[in-house]
Protein backbone atom coordinates (compact mmCIF):
# COMPACT_ATOMS: atom_id res chain seq x y z
CA UNK A 1 0.00 0.00 0.00
CA UNK A 2 2.87 2.35 0.80
CA UNK A 3 4.19 1.57 -2.35
CA UNK A 4 1.49 4.17 -3.97
CA UNK A 5 2.04 7.26 -1.82
CA UNK A 6 2.73 10.61 -3.52
CA UNK A 7 2.76 13.94 -2.45
CA UNK A 8 0.78 16.33 -3.98
CA UNK A 9 2.31 20.25 -3.75
CA UNK A 10 0.05 23.66 -3.25
CA UNK A 11 -0.09 25.90 -6.72
CA UNK A 12 -0.29 28.78 -4.21
CA UNK A 13 3.20 27.72 -1.81
CA UNK A 14 5.35 24.91 -2.06
CA UNK A 15 5.90 24.51 1.15
CA UNK A 16 2.40 23.72 1.86
CA UNK A 17 1.60 19.87 0.79
CA UNK A 18 -0.26 16.75 1.73
CA UNK A 19 -0.20 12.63 0.63
CA UNK A 20 -2.14 10.48 -1.15
CA UNK A 21 -1.93 6.95 -0.72
CA UNK A 22 -3.85 4.66 -3.37
CA UNK A 23 -5.62 1.81 -1.90
CA UNK A 24 -8.71 0.09 -0.14
CA UNK A 25 -9.59 2.85 2.82
CA UNK A 26 -13.06 2.78 4.94
CA UNK A 27 -14.22 5.40 7.56
CA UNK A 28 -17.03 5.56 9.62
CA UNK A 29 -19.36 6.97 6.39
CA UNK A 30 -17.54 6.06 3.28
CA UNK A 31 -14.81 3.67 1.20
CA UNK A 32 -12.02 5.24 -0.13
CA UNK A 33 -9.51 4.43 -2.99
CA UNK A 34 -7.29 6.90 -1.73
CA UNK A 35 -6.00 7.83 1.75
CA UNK A 36 -5.46 11.79 2.12
CA UNK A 37 -2.60 11.81 4.64
CA UNK A 38 -2.31 15.72 6.30
CA UNK A 39 -0.06 15.06 9.23
CA UNK A 40 2.67 17.41 8.17
CA UNK A 41 -0.26 20.67 7.66
CA UNK A 42 -1.25 19.50 11.31
CA UNK A 43 1.55 18.65 12.91
CA UNK A 44 5.14 20.62 11.46
CA UNK A 45 5.20 23.71 12.52
CA UNK A 46 6.68 25.36 9.40
CA UNK A 47 4.19 23.34 6.69
CA UNK A 48 1.11 24.53 9.65
CA UNK A 49 1.80 27.94 8.93
CA UNK A 50 2.07 28.73 5.79
CA UNK A 51 -1.35 26.53 5.06
CA UNK A 52 -2.40 28.86 8.11
CA UNK A 53 -1.57 31.58 5.77
CA UNK A 54 -3.51 30.13 3.10
CA UNK A 55 -6.64 29.95 4.46
CA UNK A 56 -6.69 33.34 5.88
CA UNK A 57 -6.47 34.51 2.39
CA UNK A 58 -10.32 33.79 1.89
CA UNK A 59 -11.54 35.39 4.62
CA UNK A 60 -9.38 38.19 4.99
CA UNK A 61 -10.16 39.68 1.19
CA UNK A 62 -13.61 38.45 1.73
CA UNK A 63 -14.04 41.03 5.07
CA UNK A 64 -15.41 37.37 6.81
CA UNK A 65 -15.14 38.13 11.03
CA UNK A 66 -14.29 35.26 13.14
CA UNK A 67 -14.98 34.83 16.48
CA UNK A 68 -14.28 31.15 17.42
CA UNK A 69 -12.02 28.17 15.42
CA UNK A 70 -13.78 25.11 16.31
CA UNK A 71 -10.96 22.29 15.86
CA UNK A 72 -11.84 18.88 14.85
CA UNK A 73 -9.47 15.70 14.63
CA UNK A 74 -6.07 17.61 16.07
CA UNK A 75 -6.50 20.79 13.79
CA UNK A 76 -5.79 23.12 17.15
CA UNK A 77 -2.15 23.78 16.23
CA UNK A 78 -3.40 24.97 12.85
CA UNK A 79 -6.25 26.39 14.29
CA UNK A 80 -3.76 28.61 16.42
CA UNK A 81 -2.00 29.94 13.29
CA UNK A 82 -5.09 30.46 11.73
CA UNK A 83 -6.15 32.91 14.58
CA UNK A 84 -3.08 34.63 14.31
CA UNK A 85 -3.28 35.28 10.43
CA UNK A 86 -6.91 36.87 10.94
CA UNK A 87 -5.51 38.79 14.05
CA UNK A 88 -3.11 40.35 11.87
CA UNK A 89 -3.68 43.68 10.04
CA UNK A 90 -3.18 44.03 6.24
CA UNK A 91 -4.81 46.50 3.40
CA UNK A 92 -7.29 44.21 3.09
CA UNK A 93 -8.15 43.68 6.92
CA UNK A 94 -6.73 47.32 8.37
CA UNK A 95 -8.54 46.85 11.98
CA UNK A 96 -9.13 42.67 12.57
CA UNK A 97 -10.38 41.52 15.62
CA UNK A 98 -7.97 40.62 18.28
CA UNK A 99 -10.33 38.10 20.37
CA UNK A 100 -10.58 34.78 18.47
CA UNK A 101 -11.20 31.58 20.71
CA UNK A 102 -9.63 28.46 19.50
CA UNK A 103 -11.17 25.43 20.57
CA UNK A 104 -12.36 21.37 20.75
CA UNK A 105 -15.34 19.24 21.76
CA UNK A 106 -15.26 16.42 24.19
CA UNK A 107 -16.97 13.56 23.01
CA UNK A 108 -19.99 11.86 25.08
CA UNK A 109 -20.19 7.86 25.36
CA UNK A 110 -22.49 7.78 22.51
CA UNK A 111 -20.20 9.98 20.30
CA UNK A 112 -21.93 13.55 20.73
CA UNK A 113 -19.58 16.79 21.04
CA UNK A 114 -20.12 18.73 24.02
CA UNK A 115 -18.61 21.69 25.80
CA UNK A 116 -18.08 21.99 29.58
CA UNK A 117 -19.82 25.25 30.76
CA UNK A 118 -16.36 26.97 31.17
CA UNK A 119 -15.90 26.66 27.07
CA UNK A 120 -19.70 26.77 26.36
CA UNK A 121 -19.04 31.06 26.38
CA UNK A 122 -16.93 31.06 23.31
CA UNK A 123 -19.44 29.29 21.32
CA UNK A 124 -22.77 30.83 22.55
CA UNK A 125 -23.54 34.25 20.29
CA UNK A 126 -20.40 33.70 18.45
CA UNK A 127 -19.52 33.52 14.80
CA UNK A 128 -17.81 30.38 14.20
CA UNK A 129 -15.34 28.65 12.03
CA UNK A 130 -14.95 25.20 11.97
CA UNK A 131 -11.44 23.76 10.96
CA UNK A 132 -11.13 20.28 9.75
CA UNK A 133 -7.98 18.29 7.80
CA UNK A 134 -9.90 16.12 5.31
CA UNK A 135 -13.59 16.92 4.34
CA UNK A 136 -15.08 13.71 2.32
CA UNK A 137 -19.03 13.56 2.91
CA UNK A 138 -19.18 16.63 4.94
CA UNK A 139 -21.15 14.57 7.83
CA UNK A 140 -18.87 15.36 10.70
CA UNK A 141 -18.56 19.33 9.76
CA UNK A 142 -22.70 19.12 10.15
CA UNK A 143 -22.25 17.67 12.94
CA UNK A 144 -20.47 20.55 14.40
CA UNK A 145 -22.68 22.68 12.97
CA UNK A 146 -25.56 21.04 14.87
CA UNK A 147 -23.37 21.19 18.11
CA UNK A 148 -22.23 24.79 17.23
CA UNK A 149 -26.43 25.72 17.23
CA UNK A 150 -26.98 24.15 20.68
CA UNK A 151 -24.51 25.59 21.75
CA UNK A 152 -26.45 29.09 20.62
CA UNK A 153 -23.28 30.09 18.05
CA UNK A 154 -23.55 30.35 14.60
CA UNK A 155 -21.46 28.44 11.80
CA UNK A 156 -20.38 30.63 9.39
CA UNK A 157 -17.39 29.55 7.64
CA UNK A 158 -15.64 25.96 7.02
CA UNK A 159 -12.23 25.04 6.28
CA UNK A 160 -10.11 22.12 5.62
CA UNK A 161 -6.86 21.33 4.69
CA UNK A 162 -8.75 18.73 1.71
CA UNK A 163 -12.17 18.86 0.94
CA UNK A 164 -13.69 16.75 -1.66
CA UNK A 165 -16.74 18.98 -1.79
CA UNK A 166 -16.90 23.19 -2.29
CA UNK A 167 -20.30 23.46 -0.32
CA UNK A 168 -22.02 22.31 2.80
CA UNK A 169 -25.63 23.41 3.45
CA UNK A 170 -24.77 26.23 2.08
CA UNK A 171 -21.66 27.12 3.37
CA UNK A 172 -18.57 27.50 1.13
CA UNK A 173 -15.49 25.04 1.76
CA UNK A 174 -12.50 26.89 1.88
CA UNK A 175 -9.42 24.18 1.16
CA UNK A 176 -6.10 24.14 0.15
CA UNK A 177 -6.81 21.27 -1.52
CA UNK A 178 -9.59 20.00 -3.55
CA UNK A 179 -10.44 16.76 -5.52
CA UNK A 180 -9.11 18.73 -8.69
CA UNK A 181 -5.88 18.41 -6.98
CA UNK A 182 -6.54 14.45 -6.63
CA UNK A 183 -7.50 12.93 -9.90
CA UNK A 184 -8.10 9.24 -8.85
CA UNK A 185 -9.65 10.65 -5.65
CA UNK A 186 -13.23 8.61 -5.33
CA UNK A 187 -15.64 7.89 -2.27
CA UNK A 188 -18.27 5.69 -2.31
CA UNK A 189 -20.65 4.26 -0.13
CA UNK A 190 -20.58 1.19 1.44
CA UNK A 191 -23.05 -0.65 -1.20
CA UNK A 192 -21.81 1.36 -3.65
CA UNK A 193 -18.23 0.82 -3.38
CA UNK A 194 -16.96 -0.77 -6.81
CA UNK A 195 -13.62 -1.88 -5.05
CA UNK A 196 -15.56 -4.27 -2.46
CA UNK A 197 -17.42 -5.51 -5.69
CA UNK A 198 -14.35 -6.43 -7.82
CA UNK A 199 -13.50 -8.24 -4.27
CA UNK A 200 -10.28 -5.93 -3.51
CA UNK A 201 -9.26 -6.53 0.49
CA UNK A 202 -9.51 -3.42 2.74
CA UNK A 203 -6.00 -1.93 3.02
CA UNK A 204 -6.84 0.39 6.54
CA UNK A 205 -9.60 2.16 8.83
CA UNK A 206 -9.82 5.73 8.52
CA UNK A 207 -10.28 8.59 10.30
CA UNK A 208 -9.44 12.31 10.61
CA UNK A 209 -6.43 10.97 13.24
CA UNK A 210 -5.08 9.00 10.53
CA UNK A 211 -5.31 5.09 9.27
CA UNK A 212 -4.33 1.83 10.55
CA UNK A 213 -3.72 -1.20 8.42
CA UNK A 214 -5.61 -4.02 8.50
Amino acid sequence: MENNVYTVTSLKNDNVFIHAIEGHFITANTHLNCYVGTSDIKHHHRVSVEAAKLLAEHYKARGIDIDTILCLYETETLGAYLADELTKASMLSPNPSDDIYIVSPEYDATGNMIFRDNIRKMIENRKVLILMSCITSGNTVRRGMNCVKYYGGKTIAVSAAFSAISDIDGIEVNSIFTKDDLSSYEAYSALECPLCKQGKKIDALANGHGYSKL
